[in-house]
């Protein structure tokens, strides 16, 4: 499939993957990005096909406010890769790569895990790292962030949400970055925005012809927000009663 599309789709899916993979920073992304969402996806799919490790699971974000006029799709998604997964351990701050010179972020977001059925579908809190060898990624628009994996460089995997479809009460979720509260959101819908995110997800992938098997992992989208930082960065999110993670942004290395 990825094979037959346009040369100059092929060239900016080898530019990106090849500075992710000599975790080489670019100041602007590759020349001539696609105007569509659709030749976007197209990019990515070739990038995943020249990706030497597997699908674990899937970010959704959302598509950046000041592009909603131009773009039917309210929310994007990208792969995330099984060697990117991470299990958060109480008490201590887990690594995660970033791209020195490029974007990184931290996005607190609840995580599903797909079951056999809709019955077994399991949700942990969690993390995902924003993160792009081009500096300023998301200034480009959506187009830019979907042929660069959706912006993704990982997912950090915290304690499950035994109760999640049952539970009614408001939930307060804090990221602090260094010690300073930098996004706080109380939660009274919980967990309504997460399962659209899910089912975003199940659409756009029928469409595109990609299966979501049991044990795929789903990132539902930034709770309080897309917060940048800087390698060295120590973050805490707080879910509440659920549980909290720690982790520390480090540099990513060549593969």
């Amino acid at each position: 499939m990825s094979d037959a599309i346009p040369s100059n789709l092929r060239a900016i899916s080898a530019q990106l993957t090849q500075a992710r993979m000599q975790a080489h920073a670019l100041s602007e992304p590759p020349a001539g990005l696609p105007d569509t969402l659709t030749d976007a996806y197209l990019v990515q799919d070739h990038s995943i096909a020249a990706w030497d490790d597997e699908i674990a699971g899937w970010k959704v974000g959302g598509v950046p406010p000041s592009y909603l006029d131009r773009f039917d799709d309210r929310r994007l998604v990208g792969p995330i890769f099984r060697r990117s997964v991470r299990h958060a351990v109480a008490g201590e701050p887990t690594g995660m790569p970033v791209f020195a010179g490029g974007f990184a972020a931290i996005e607190p977001e609840f995580i599903f895990q797909l079951g056999e059925s809709e019955a077994e579908t399991r949700m942990f809190i969690g993390v995902e790292i924003a993160s792009s060898p081009v500096h300023a990624l998301n200034d480009y628009g959506p187009t830019a962030i979907i042929c660069d994996f959706g912006n993704n460089n990982g997912m950090l995997l915290g304690p499950e949400v035994a109760d999640w479809r049952s539970r009614g009460a408001d939930l307060r979720v804090v990221a602090e970055i260094d010690g300073e509260i930098i996004g706080d959101k109380t939660l009274d819908n919980f967990p309504a925005d997460a399962l659209a995110s899910l089912a975003f997800l199940r659409e756009v992938s029928k469409r595109r012809g990609y299966d979501l098997p049991a044990g795929t992992y789903v990132s539902s989208g930034a709770i309080t927000g897309v917060h940048e930082a800087e390698i060295g960065a120590r973050s805490r999110l707080t879910f509440g009663d659920l549980g909290a993670v720690e982790l520390e942004l480090v540099p990513a290395t060549a593969q």
